[in-house]
């Protein structure tokens, strides 16, 4: 894990101590967690206050989140005589997504004010830059999925008030935005999804199109007017067993619009098989991306959170995840930095992928929006339960 000799080493620790570090998908919102991110010497990291999915909860409560979609195709894939599956129930129409993220909202903001500035939210590229400098960690809010916004656009912009400036068009199951990674119709985002996208560009939120069906990542990228991310992926020339990694030819539709590819840590992702992945193999991926399409449109995706095992077992998956050797938390992320220093990737491709490409993505997104008063709030088609006459 350590750079080739004396001089790479003191070359990769000056290019971490002095550079912006900025790492997507997180799951880590603790307090205990929060403290590690403070400590690690990561400049920022995107975390989630949502998944679409209640992929911590025992399984009865994980699948009785899912999508009446999903069920139905877990049904047929298992077989309804030898499944306890619930019965159908889009917890959408409950608030369960939207109450959970306003919770984790003031979780995260209560440990930010609580933290004498050195946490700060991140809700501009210049925060980030600005916490870097005053020796401070940042915290850029955003959710795995869209069911938080309960189809609703007036939904999305209040949480944009309140600080989100990245979303996940969907997780693993189908949505109201677009058909997910599992699905092979050929069938795209919704006239609703390309609702959500345009809104998200104007309000100057990262879109993000990990989980998407390959269909839908491409009328993504296409219907964007600005760059996208695909939050925690590989190439699936390199592991064809998982299909949130993307075909090659995504890959460069993605980095031809300047958007940007963060590399997934998590083994299974890494390479085929379940068992641990080798920091060679993790480089591999980053390698060949970079390959296809330069070093700055790459960026870091570890997918750290506390590696429960229901979030495996209730898929019916025995053997644990796991993160690639050497980037096991966010205390070691200075290895990506040696790793890439040992690769011979020079000092602008590395400051580029440790963090910057994703800075860069940042403020081409906020650069392009409209402001808030110019948006016609009395399109969204805002919906109050007849509590106020909206």
């Amino acid at each position: 894990m350590s750079a080739a000799g004396g001089a790479d080493e003191e070359r990769a620790q000056r290019l971490f101590r002095d550079g912006i570090s900025f790492i997507v998908h997180d799951h880590d919102v603790q307090r205990a967690a929060i403290e590690r991110f403070r400590r690690s010497g990561v400049t920022a990291k995107q975390v989630h206050i949502s998944c679409d999915g209640q992929i911590y909860g025992e399984q009865e409560d994980f699948w009785s989140s899912a999508t009446p979609e999903q069920l139905v195709k877990e049904r047929a894939r298992v077989g309804a005589s030898t499944t306890n599956l619930p019965t159908l129930v889009d917890t959408q129409a409950t608030g369960l997504f939207l109450r959970s993220a306003l919770i984790a909202i003031e979780h995260l903001r209560t440990q930010i004010d609580a933290s004498g500035g050195g946490l700060v939210l991140a809700l501009e590229a210049d925060d980030i830059v600005a916490a870097k400098r005053a020796g401070a960690a940042a915290l850029l809010l955003g959710s795995e999925g869209s069911r938080l916004i309960q189809s609703d656009l007036g939904v999305l912009r209040a949480l944009y008030r309140l600080g989100l400036r990245h979303l996940q068009l969907s997780w693993a199951w189908e949505t109201s935005v677009g058909t997910p990674q599992s699905d092979t119709s050929g069938r795209g985002i919704t006239a609703f999804g390309r609702e959500v996208v345009r809104e998200l560009n104007d309000l100057g939120v990262i879109v993000d199109v990990a989980h998407l069906s390959y269909a839908s990542i491409a009328e993504v990228v296409e219907a964007s007017r600005v760059p996208v991310l695909c939050s925690h992926t590989g190439s699936l020339t390199l592991n064809p067993e998982q299909t949130v990694c993307l075909p090659d030819e995504l890959i460069r539709k993605i980095g031809a619009a300047n958007g940007v590819i963060a590399v997934h840590f998590m083994s299974q992702i890494v390479k085929p098989g379940r068992h641990k992945a080798t920091f060679a193999e993790l480089m591999a991926q980053i390698t060949h991306i970079t390959r296809l399409i330069g070093p700055e449109h790459v960026g870091l995706a570890p997918d750290y959170g506390p590696l429960d095992p229901r979030m495996w077992t209730n898929y019916g998956i025995t053997v644990p995840y796991s993160f690639a050797d050497g980037v096991e938390d966010i205390g070691k992320m200075a290895n990506m930095t040696r790793g890439l220093v040992a690769a011979g990737y020079d000092d602008d491709e590395i400051r580029g992928i440790m963090g910057e490409n994703l800075l860069r993505l940042f403020r081409e997104v906020r650069a392009a929006r409209r402001p808030v008063a110019d948006l016609e709030g009395d399109a969204l088609g805002i919906r109050t339960a007849a509590t106020t006459p909206l």
